[in-house]
């Protein structure tokens, strides 16, 4: 009887530290929404980052789409490089002009 009692109050503390767990990471560690909000190693990385993005945005207001495209498949990876930081959210908000911008400029069938 013991046993079951200290298994039983063990099993409801691991519940409870559990849900306090996620609270913890859903209210602090997220946009509230799901999303995971990461952060900038550095600001020099930051920097490093916006850089690579304004070439990106530079490539598109330019008209050139392809290497814009391939600038932007490389920076998807840019979180293996600690100098570099790029937000999934810019990221995604270039590829998204690119979009729009390719579909504007091609003819209609």
């Amino acid at each position: 009887m013991k046993f079951f009692r200290f298994a039983l109050i063990s099993i409801l503390v691991l519940f409870v530290g559990m849900v306090l767990w996620m609270a913890y990471y859903f209210y602090f560690r997220t946009d509230q929404k799901g999303h995971v909000v990461r952060e900038a190693d550095s600001p020099a990385a930051a920097a490093n980052g916006q850089r690579q993005l304004a070439r990106a945005d530079a490539l598109l207001a330019n008209g050139a789409y392809a290497p814009a495209r391939t600038l932007l498949d490389s920076l998807r990876d840019a979180d293996l490089d600690p100098n570099t930081f790029i937000a999934t959210e810019d990221l995604m908000q270039r590829y998204d002009s690119l979009r729009a911008k390719q579909r504007r400029t091609t003819p209609s069938q």
